[in-house]
């Protein structure tokens, strides 16, 4: 894996915290960083995907569609047979 430096400007009391996680965690700061921005793309992706299936799902007719597979998925399942 290749890698690129980033310069970011963020307050001194913000920095200072991370600075000093970072060294009671024993990790580097530059670890750190990269995990959170990770975490705050991954977070932004899944609001977006929520998004485009609920958008997908207001669409009356995909909506009877499910509610039509949910019914006969009801209607064909025996709850004696399931393992609970």
């Amino acid at each position: 894996m290749s890698y690129s430096k980033l310069s970011v400007t963020i307050p001194d009391e913000m920095f200072n915290e991370i600075k000093s996680f970072a060294a009671k965690k024993n990790i580097k700061l530059s670890h750190l960083v990269a995990e959170a921005i990770a975490e705050k793309a991954r977070k932004i992706k899944e609001k977006e995907f929520i998004k485009q299936v609920n958008s997908a799902f207001a669409d009356p007719d995909v909506a009877e569609e499910q509610a039509d597979m949910a019914n006969m998925i009801a209607e064909n399942t025996d709850l004696e047979e399931l393992p609970w």
